[in-house]
């Protein structure tokens, strides 16, 4: 039986960039920093979620051509990854404070609120608040 949802890989052009990103400016914790395949592997994380953010750049050592050439071009598109607040208007002041690539909160025709958050890649992500907030 499956219990959780682990973590999903964030393909970026500057790991330590990307890090410095999303635990200075985003918040997140870093949940591992291992060494791997010459590189380093790097989880980060909001503080209470299970959930993690493995951030990797293309590795030649553990990808082959094909793989390598794939996750190049991942870099710099919509994830597919939701971040949730509870309140998505500090969160969107906060994070443009700091200079985060963010749009202004919109409601939605289905109840919840939205922005767009875009990495120093252009990795994009959708900040949520539902409904019930």
């Amino acid at each position: 039986m499956i219990n959780t949802i682990g973590g999903i890989v964030i393909m970026v052009s500057d790991q330590a960039q990307a890090v410095k990103f999303y635990t200075e400016k985003i918040g997140f914790d870093i949940r591992l920093n291992v060494p791997f395949y010459g590189g380093k592997w790097i989880e980060v994380a909001p503080k209470d979620s299970e959930s993690t953010l493995s951030i990797m750049e293309p590795n030649s050592q553990m990808m082959s051509p094909e793989e390598l050439e794939l996750a190049k071009k991942t870099i710099g598109r919509n994830t597919g990854i939701w971040f949730f607040s509870s309140d998505i208007q500090s969160t969107y002041e906060e994070l443009k404070s700091k200079g985060v690539d963010i749009t202004k909160p919109e409601k939605q025709e289905w109840g919840g609120i939205l922005s767009l958050v875009k990495d120093p890649d252009g990795n994009v992500f959708t900040l949520l608040s539902s409904p019930e907030g």
